[in-house]
C-alpha cells in the first residue's frame, strides 16, 4: 500500500483507539519495527496510549492495553520526552551508545520491567500543521534478515515523518470528538453519580472487544469489522445519556424508588434514544439504537420494549423484546454495563470481584443475556482485566 492510500485509509477512522492502533500498525509496517509506541500530551505530560510488540506479546489482544496510563515527563530525560519538547525526530542506531554531549537520554524502566532489548529507535513527533505536538511515535527495533534488529534508514525517517504529520491532524479531530462525547457522559454523571466517564470508557471498550471477537466467529469482513466496531464503542460510551433528562431526586434517592419512579427512571432509554433518532448517520442510528434497547433481556422481561414512536406524548412500557429480537449492539452493550456494574463499587454493594461477577453472567446466559456473547465474553476474563486497569484512573 503506498504512502498516499494508507493516509487517506487512516483518515476516516473516526474512533479515536481504533485510529491509534492502525496509525501504530502502519508505521510499524512501514518501518519494518518489531516494536512501537504512541504517547499523547495530556496536562503537561506524555501518556502511553497504545503499545505494540511483536517479541513479548505477538497476537495477544489484552497486551493492547499494557501501560496505559503511565507517563513521562516531557523533558530530555528520555528520547520520547525531548521529542515532545522539541518537535525534533530523532533516528538511533543503538540507545546504549548514544554519544555523551547530546541533550536526551535512553531511559530503560521499560526494558527492566519487561525484559525487552531495546537498541534502534525512530522516533518523530505527532505534530499538527499549526506546530501543535499532540503526542509522539515511537518505533522500536528494525527488523533485518537476521534475528537481531538493525538500524532504522534515513528514508524511514522521511516517510514516517510525512505520515506522522497527517496521522497528527487525524488524531487531534478523533480526540476532539471523543471529548464532546464525553462532554455528553459529563453531564449525565452530573445527575447520576454512578454514570461516570470512566464506566462509560470501560463499556465502550468491553463492547468493542465483544463485538470483535462475536465478528471472528461469525467471518465478518474486516472492512465491516472494523467500522462497526469504532461505532459501536462511541454508542456505548452514550448508552446511558438519556440520564440528564431524569430527576436528580430520582436518580440520587438513597431508599428504594416507588413503582411512578422507577417508571421515570426506566424512561431514560427512550429519552436518550430521541437526542440521535431524528439524524441519518450510521453513528446516530446505532447510539440511538442502543440507548433505547441496552435494558432489554434475552427473555423478554425487560424493558421499554417494542414502542412504534418514541416521540408520541404518552408512551407505555413494555412487553420487552426478546433473543434476537434485540439488536445485536444493544445485547452487547447490555452484558458490559452489567459486568462494570458488579466489579465497580456502589453506595449500595461492594465491588465483586472478577470470578463472581462472570458466575453471576454465566447464572444469567438465556436469561438477561445472549447465551452466544455470555461464552465469549467469559473467554475473554484476562482482556476484561486490562481493560480496566486502563481506565481506572
Amino acid at each position: 500500500m503506498s504512502l498516499f492510500s494508507t493516509i487517506e485509509s487512516v483518515f476516516h477512522i473516526k474512533d479515536l483507539d481504533s485510529l491509534l492502533e492502525r496509525v501504530l500498525l502502519e508505521a510499524r509496517r512501514f518501518g519494518r519495527a518489531d516494536a512501537g509506541t504512541i504517547y499523547l500530551v495530556s496536562k503537561g505530560s506524555l501518556y502511553f496510549s497504545y503499545v505494540q510488540n511483536d517479541t513479548l506479546f505477538k497476537g495477544e489482544t489484552k497486551d493492547k492495553y499494557l501501560h496505559s496510563g503511565s507517563a513521562l515527563p516531557i523533558d530530555n530525560r528520555s528520547i520520547a520526552g525531548y521529542v515532545a519538547l522539541t518537535g525534533e525526530s530523532l533516528l538511533i542506531d543503538d540507545v546504549h551508545h548514544i554519544k555523551s554531549g547530546l541533550s536526551y537520554a535512553f531511559n530503560p524502566e521499560f526494558d527492566l520491567k519487561s525484559s525487552y532489548h531495546t537498541v534502534s529507535q525512530l522516533v518523530v513527533p505527532l505534530a499538527t500543521r499549526e506546530g501543535e505536538v499532540v503526542g509522539v511515535l515511537q518505533l522500536i527495533n528494525a527488523k533485518g534478515e537476521k534475528a537481531a534488529p538493525v538500524p532504522f534508514s534515513m528514508q524511514d525517517r522521511i516517510f514516517i515523518s510525512q505520515f506522522a504529520l497527517n496521522a497528527a491532524d487525524a488524531i487531534e479531530k478523533a480526540r476532539l470528538s471523543r471529548e464532546m462525547v464525553l462532554r455528553m457522559v459529563e453531564l449525565a454523571e452530573l445527575r447520576d453519580p454512578y454514570e461516570t466517564t470512566q464506566h462509560a470508557k470501560r463499556v465502550g471498550a468491553y463492547s468493542a472487544e465483544l463485538y470483535e471477537s462475536w465478528a471472528a466467529r461469525h467471518a465478518v469482513p474486516l472492512r465491516e469489522v472494523r467500522n462497526t466496531r469504532d461505532i459501536l464503542r462511541t454508542a456505548a460510551i452514550l448508552h446511558d445519556v438519556g440520564k440528564v433528562a431524569v430527576s436528580d431526586a430520582i436518580l440520587r434517592k438513597a431508599s428504594e424508588l416507588s413503582y411512578d419512579e422507577k417508571l421515570q427512571l426506566r424512561h431514560h432509554t427512550i429519552l436518550g434514544a430521541r437526542l440521535f433518532k431524528r439524524s441519518s448517520s450510521p453513528w446516530d442510528k446505532m447510539a440511538a439504537e442502543v440507548a433505547l434497547n441496552h435494558h432489554e433481556n434475552w427473555d423478554g422481561s425487560g424493558y421499554p420494549g417494542k414502542i412504534d414512536d418514541i416521540y408520541a406524548e404518552k408512551i407505555y412500557l413494555g412487553p420487552g423484546r426478546q433473543a434476537t429480537e434485540i439488536p445485536l449492539p444493544a445485547r452487547i452493550v447490555a452484558l458490559a454495563d452489567v459486568y462494570d456494574a458488579l466489579i465497580s463499587e456502589r453506595t449500595y454493594k461492594p465491588e465483586w470481584k472478577q470470578e463472581h461477577a462472570l458466575r453471576y453472567i454465566r447464572y444469567q446466559a438465556g436469561k438477561k443475556f445472549d447465551p452466544e456473547l455470555v461464552g465469549l465474553f467469559i473467554n475473554m476474563a484476562e482482556l476484561l482485566t486490562a481493560i480496566r486497569n486502563k481506565y481506572s484512573y
